[in-house]
């Protein structure tokens, strides 16, 4: 890989190495020109989760999708796993490719790292912020019905952690079809089935780490204290989140408006590709500065 310093003056490499404070190197697919787009992808998966909506968004802009630390081609390094680890290995990559006026896309456990990221380090790098299928806080509890919709609680995520290191190929196989609609099992049965064997290809043990971690995250004293545009996405058959959890981050975001996703669970990226990447070039198009996006590819759909 690529070190970070190495970048063409073209502005589009395949991959490159952002060396982290530890040592290790994050693997980053970087790909077209033109304003920022970051995308950071969800527990258990990796930046190519995002290839199907990056190859129609780089035509208009500079997209970003790092594998996070111990997923896809970035080792798990010495640092803690923990989402204040990732938040912080953001602001590395940030820098080292200089963000400006970045829209960030955070899917699931990709939302809980920007969230973090934004409340430690602000938000000056960054004009606009999409929510894709996540809660401000996934355990539920006698004060907190919005987590996940299966009724996770402390008790029982950290049985799934006990099963996770103990026999991840199991937990995968269970886990990986549930990110999808049923309808979107059949209408995108090659994307689930490549999908469920990545996640496969996960460490249990870095997963469970990293789980636990995301667990113990509160998102929501964080909430009204965003100043970005937000744009929360939700998948109207997400087995994950339920709708109330997304009216909940409108509701409590300073500015932020909701778009549903009719067919899709809750990978609305992957499920209805097309359509999601207009979603996120429309918001970006409309929150990034005036005079940062070139005329001629101006046009978008809204979603």
């Amino acid at each position: 890989m690529a070190q970070a310093d190495a970048l063409s003056d073209s502005g589009r490499v395949d991959r490159l190495g952002v060396p982290l404070r530890d040592g290790a190197l994050m693997s980053v697919a970087v790909s077209g020109t033109g304003p920022d787009l970051l995308l950071v992808h969800g527990w258990s998966a990796h930046a190519g989760f995002f290839d199907s909506i990056r190859t129609r968004l780089d035509q208009s802009f500079r997209v970003i999708a790092p594998d996070l630390r111990g997923h896809g081609q970035s080792a798990p390094g010495s640092a803690p796993l923990t989402i204040d680890q990732l938040a912080d290995d953001m602001g590395v990559l940030a820098h080292a490719l200089d963000l400006q006026d970045a829209v960030a896309l955070g899917w699931s456990m990709g939302a809980t790292v920007l969230w973090r990221h934004l409340a430690e380090h602000g938000s000056n790098r960054f004009s606009g912020l999409i929510v894709e299928d996540m809660s401000p806080r996934i355990l539920n509890d006698h004060a907190w019905v919005l987590g996940m919709t299966n009724g996770l609680d402390a008790q029982s995520s950290k049985r799934a952690t006990e099963i996770m290191r103990a026999d991840w190929a199991a937990y995968a196989s269970a886990f990986a079809p549930r990110m999808f609609a049923r309808e979107s099992l059949t209408r995108c049965g090659d994307i689930a089935a490549w999908a469920a064997r990545e996640i496969a290809a996960c460490d249990g043990a870095v997963m469970a780490d990293l789980w636990t971690s995301m667990a113990a995250e509160d998102s929501r004293p964080f909430l009204t204290e965003l100043k970005l545009p937000v744009r929360v996405i939700h998948g109207a058959m997400s087995e994950a989140y339920s709708p109330e959890t997304s009216r909940f981050l409108v509701e409590t975001l300073p500015d932020a408006e909701l778009v549903t996703f009719t067919r899709s669970g809750h990978a609305p990226h992957l499920e209805e590709a097309e359509r999601f990447a207009d979603a996120v070039a429309e918001f970006a198009r409309r929150v990034q500065p005036p005079g940062v996006h070139n005329p001629n590819n101006s046009e978008g759909s809204n979603p």
